[in-house]
């Protein structure tokens, strides 16, 4: 039996156990992370956390609305499969009469008269040990370390937002001012629980160069956000700070699944495949019934 339970009635032990041991489940599904990036959050619940499903739904002015939140990269069914034809349909009734719908989530739940267009994202999965699995990988590591540019420090979250910031300004700036705020919080947050950690390098006098956000739990590990300057590049110190991290992860682990964040852009999807990423396909599920006006400014 699957129900819609809203956020105050949410048993969220009950939530972060199923989280934990699902194999498909990122850690921006704890329920910690769930409380900052989206606030009220509620979900489908089968039969006491056998399975579950987020939802994020909220009324506005202009009706009602399901919109992923910033840092939340998709969202499926967790625990039990065999709920997933109840959830499907409690999800279809539920989003009958929104006004607005975008959200990411695997082509099997969603149906077919629903408006989709396909999205990927890309995931290293590591089995058989950490090697240099492309050429392009290989000579961007030795060239961080002909550089002597290898030791790695924590970024300070502050720091770390307003490089970000900096560096996302110059290329469009695609956050609100408030979603810097919410990013901070989480990365103070994930901190403070043990689970996220900000990792940089910096140059020889001093000066951090890049630095990558990450959300780590036991064998799935996140790349959140990250942030490079021309040294950075002209090194490919992202390439090595990566494999870095990845290299002590997998020492604790022996098998890890690392999701890059994905991008349907080639230029970065083609850089996460550097790495040996592969792509994994999932679907954007949109509409958009908002007054004409209100169209130009909220859309995919």
């Amino acid at each position: 039996m699957v129900k819609h339970v809203l956020h105050q009635e949410l048993d969220l032990e009950k939530w972060d156990a199923l989280i934990l041991q699902c194999a498909d489940a990122d850690p921006f599904l704890l329920s910690s992370w769930l409380n900052i990036a989206a606030p009220g959050w509620s979900a489908f619940v089968a039969d006491d956390y056998k399975a579950v499903f987020p939802v994020f739904s909220n009324k506005k002015l202009l009706g009602m609305f399901f919109d992923l939140p910033n840092f939340v990269q998709k969202i499926s069914l967790y625990g039990d499969q065999s709920y997933a034809d109840e959830i499907k349909q409690q999800l279809t009734l539920l989003q009958q009469n929104f006004k607005y719908i975008c959200y990411t989530t695997d082509a099997t739940l969603v149906e077919e008269k629903q408006y989709t267009s396909p999205r990927r994202h890309q995931l290293l999965e590591l089995k058989d040990g950490i090697r240099f699995p492309t050429k392009v990988w290989g000579r961007n590591i030795r060239k961080a370390q002909s550089a002597e540019l290898t030791a790695l420090t924590a970024v300070p979250t502050e720091f770390f937002v307003a490089a970000l910031k900096k560096e996302l300004k110059e290329k469009g700036n695609p956050y609100k001012q408030s979603d810097y705020v919410i990013l901070q919080q989480l990365a103070d947050m994930a901190i403070a629980k043990g689970y996220g950690f900000i990792e940089g390098i910096k140059d020889c006098n001093g000066v951090f160069t890049c630095g990558q956000f990450y959300i780590y739990i036991h064998g799935r590990i996140y790349l959140v956000a990250c942030f490079s300057n021309e040294a950075a590049r002209q090194h490919s110190l992202l390439h090595y700070l990566l494999y870095k991290i990845i290299q002590q992860k997998y020492e604790q682990d022996g098998i890890l699944r690392v999701h890059f964040g994905g991008s349907n852009l080639p230029v970065i999807a083609d850089f996460n495949k550097n790495f040996g990423a592969q792509d994994e396909q999932f679907v954007l599920v949109y509409k958009n019934r908002l007054p004409f006006p209100f169209r130009i400014f909220k859309h995919a």
